[in-house]
Order: structure tokens, then C-alpha cells, then sequence
């Protein structure tokens, strides 16, 4: 199941409305373990977003499988951050490693199974049931203690926790309507609210990958993509062709730099040394 894009400026509304559950949207991988009992046998697969096995990239989550009843669990593979230079947690890294490389990794920075929804229970098929329903087995679940699973439970102050995410930087919630089923689908069921920012930048420099302006480099040194076209395109192309001045963007790479002053509006989640998180151009101006 899949969410949608949801409107984060109408979250007091959704609240207010009574018709939503929220939960914290975590960063990392999507997964999916199925836990197999039955004459002797126990069996756990790990399979992510693709319906691709990955046991072998998060050996922990194997053996962590191992503990909980026979099902299947829907959650997100979460390894924890270095707080140190407040990188978001990520599993990049993980998912392509070797077997070896990943054992090491699994017992210095072990990953937790966040799960937020059950889909079926000691032999149960509970996709039809309603949310509420499916949380009380995740509640089950989770009150086991098992290390390294961890339920994501509704939100009982949903605008306390908005808060929150958006001081702490992360990434936002999910809303999901109450009384709703499981379906393999993206699903309006299901609504991703993100903690976007925004911010002017001065655009000072182009590049081109992909077509004649790829991405715009910012006074910062970072990049986002140009997703333009039409005039401000046409008026971009126009100073590609004018300029033939060769600059340096922060990640090492070059760019050509403009001869005219523009001004970005992007939208990001949040901003830190290493550059702006996930930036889309939202404006331009001075074309």
C-alpha cells in the first residue's frame, strides 16, 4: 500500500476533522517480512519495495524475525543516524553491500523494523480488516519486546508531534483514515504530509546533463533540478548562449555561470552543511 501526496498546510483541518490517524513517517527503506511456522520449519523473508529478498543486506532483521508469531509485517527499515553531523537516518549503504560487509554493519549500527501495519496473523488474513483493528495486532506485536521491531502506533497528540518534526528537521507524517483497509495500491487511504521549507536563493550558474539546463546551481554552491519550461526556460537558454564563463559548484563539479540575476524560491526539507535535503524549484524570478 502506497500513499499519496497530501496538502501538510491542512493538517489542522485533517485533525480537527476526526476522520485521520497520523503517524510518524520514518526515513529508510521500505520492507516487508514474512515469518513462516509450521512442521518444524521457521522461515523469515525480508523482501523490499520491488519484491526483491534482502535477508542477506540486514542480517539483524533475519534473526530479529526469528522471535515474532508467524505473519506478515509491513514497516520501514530504519538505521539510526550519526547525530553528530545530524545526517538523516538513511539505509543507503546497506543495500548493496556484500554478506560480509553487511554483518560487520549490522552488529556497529544494527537497523530496527519499524513496522505500522500488519497484514496477516498467525494464519489470519487481516487485510480487510479496519486500521483500528490491525494496529490492535501490531499492539500485540509490540508490547513483546522483541529487539529490533518496533510498532509505529498513532500519534495521540498528532499538532504536538507536527511540531516537533518540523524543529527536529524530519522528514513529516502520514495521515491514514480511520476505519480504512489494506489495499496493494497507492491508496488516498494513505497521505504523506512533509515538513517542506522554503527559501529565496540567487542562482548563479547552469548545468547541463541531461538537457541544455539540467539544474541551477545556487549562491550556496548546492544544486536543484530546473523543472521549467516555456519562457523561463527559453530565457535561461538565452544566457547559456551568451555566457561561456566556466564556474565550480560544491560538489566539485562545473557549471556555467550566468551573466544575469535570477532569484530561486525552492522548496526543501530541511538544510544542513551538507547542502539542502530533497530541493525542488518551486519559482524563478528575473527572466
Amino acid at each position: 500500500m502506497l500513499a499519496q501526496a497530501g496538502d501538510e498546510t491542512k493538517i489542522d483541518q485533517m485533525i480537527a476533522s476526526g476522520n485521520w490517524h497520523f503517524e510518524r513517517k520514518y526515513d529508510g527503506e521500505r520492507g516487508v517480512m514474512q515469518v513462516v511456522r509450521g512442521g518444524g520449519l521457521l522461515i523469515v523473508y525480508l523482501r523490499n519495495r520491488q519484491g526483491k529478498t534482502i535477508n542477506t543486506q540486514f542480517p539483524e532483521l533475519v534473526e530479529m524475525g526469528k522471535h515474532l508469531p508467524s505473519g506478515i509485517y509491513d514497516g520501514e527499515i530504519y538505521v539510526p543516524s550519526n547525530s553528530a553531523n545530524k545526517d538523516k537516518p538513511t539505509t543507503a549503504g546497506r543495500t548493496s553491500v556484500g554478506e560480509a560487509d553487511a554483518k560487520l554493519r549490522a552488529r556497529i549500527n544494527p537497523a530496527t523494523f519499524m513496522c505500522f501495519d500488519v497484514l496477516e496473523f498467525e494464519g489470519e488474513n487481516i487485510e480487510k480488516k479496519n486500521y483500528e483493528e490491525r494496529k490492535a495486532r501490531l499492539s500485540e506485536v509490540s508490547s513483546l519486546g522483541i529487539v529490533g521491531f518496533k510498532g509505529v502506533m498513532p500519534e495521540t497528540n498528532p499538532r504536538a508531534a507536527w511540531d516537533e518534526i518540523r524543529g527536529s528537521g524530519d522528514e513529516g507524517m502520514v495521515a491514514k483514515r480511520r476505519g480504512s483497509p489494506y489495499s496493494h495500491t497507492r491508496s488516498p487511504h494513505w497521505c504523506k504530509l512533509k515538513t517542506w521549507n522554503e527559501e529565496d536563493f540567487d542562482v548563479v550558474g547552469i548545468t547541463s546533463e541531461k538537457r541544455e539546463v539540467s539544474a541551477l546551481v545556487l549562491d550556496n554552491g548546492m544544486k536543484v533540478n530546473c523543472a521549467l519550461n516555456g519562457e523561463a526556460y527559453a530565457a535561461l537558454i538565452a544566457d547559456l548562449v551568451r555566457s561561456g564563463e566556466i564556474m565550480k559548484c560544491a560538489d566539485g563539479t562545473t557549471a556555467t555561470k550566468l551573466t544575469k540575476h535570477y532569484r530561486a524560491k525552492v522548496k526543501f526539507l530541511n538544510k544542513s552543511a551538507s547542502g539542502l535535503r530533497f530541493p525542488i524549484l518551486h519559482q524563478l524570478e528575473g527572466f
